[in-house]
């Protein structure tokens, strides 16, 4: 059985990805059913170079279909997955409406496919979070060469972790100051624009933001968790485009400086590169699929303790790819 894909949220930045994605990775997809939320939308979707007429979501029979992809905010996913599952849709939610939830499977394709099975079952998965992405693809690589104990992690997140709202407001809040205009940051508690904040999403009684601990329950599910702790603080920074974060660990075994830099030269999911090169999202990572490593030291002579830089592709590498991936495992499991 192949996939028949219902897509809602194709217009946005993320599903323009994905349409990408499935033409650069030929995708083969039974039938095709964009949504849109707006009546009388006469529009068309071309995928493998076949147009596919848009549909209103609220008149869309999703047994039509049985994978759902919902590209969309929560309070949509909220009046539509329910139904699609009902349907008996397997439904794939980058909203993360479920973050959180033990029984609904996150998966990195990458990392851990298996959980597939489980995603059949029960009718829903969730794609990790671009940031959970980052941070597993680079990861797993000294855990699997040499276990982790711990690791701490500042991650410097660009606007677009937002999707549409936090690139338009960048850009408007950048042409008005500018211009010597004040501001306008709707839907954001600061300004943007020339401007740093020190935290993303709402704090809890402990000081972690929902934010947070999203990405540390997505870490240890993926990989499991660390003997001696993870630790994540999340900075949202005026960079359209690509996340940054600077990376502690501590490792189980001993390891040298070269052994370290060599598992992350070794590896699929990585790319080292020189070392007195000055690297930035805009240059070097923008399209890439792999996690862009640099500045790897040795923090004391017992060469357990390492620090390093990743960047990463936040749309369409953590988001976008990873999609399309999912439904690469739903087509060889249907």
């Amino acid at each position: 059985m192949g996939i028949r894909l219902a897509i809602y949220g194709y217009d946005s930045d993320i599903g323009q990805l994905v349409l990408e994605t499935f033409n650069e990775q030929n995708l083969i997809i039974e039938d095709f059913y964009p949504l849109s939320p707006i009546p009388g939308e006469y529009d068309a979707v071309k995928v493998n170079g076949i147009n596919y007429f848009v549909q209103p979501i609220y008149e869309f029979d999703f047994s039509k279909v049985n994978v759902a992809l919902f590209l969309t905010t929560q309070d949509e996913s909220t009046r539509w997955v329910q139904k699609a599952k009902d349907a008996g849709c397997i439904v794939i939610d980058n909203s993360h409406l479920f973050s959180g939830d033990e029984k609904t499977p996150v998966i990195v394709p990458e990392i851990n496919p298996f959980e597939i099975k489980k995603a059949i079952e029960s009718r829903i998965v969730i794609p990790a979070l671009a940031p959970s992405v980052q941070l597993c693809l680079a990861l797993s690589v000294l855990h699997d060469e040499f276990g982790i104990a711990k690791a701490n992690v500042t991650s410097l997140e660009s606007v677009s972790e937002f999707g549409r709202l936090g690139t338009q407001t960048l850009a408007h809040e950048t042409t008005l100051l500018l211009n010597g205009m004040a501001a306008d940051h709707q839907g954001f508690d600061s300004q943007l624009a020339f401007n740093l904040h020190n935290k993303i999403g709402i704090s809890d009684e402990g000081g972690y933001t929902d934010h947070e601990n999203t990405i540390s329950y997505e870490v240890s599910k993926i990989l499991g968790k660390f003997e001696r702790g993870f630790d994540i603080t999340c900075l949202l920074v005026p960079v359209f485009y690509g996340h940054t974060m600077v990376v502690n660990v501590e490792l189980e075994q001993t390891a040298s400086l070269d052994e370290v830099k060599k598992a992350f030269v070794d590896s699929e999911f990585t790319a080292i590169d020189e070392e007195d090169k000055v690297l930035s999202p805009v240059e070097d990572i923008i399209n890439q699929r792999q996690v862009l490593v640099s500045r790897i030291r040795s923090q004391n002579k017992g060469n357990k303790a390492y620090s390093f830089v990743i960047m990463m592709d936040n749309t369409r590498r953590g988001e976008a790819i990873s999609c399309v991936e999912i439904l690469q495992l739903l087509s060889k499991s249907l």
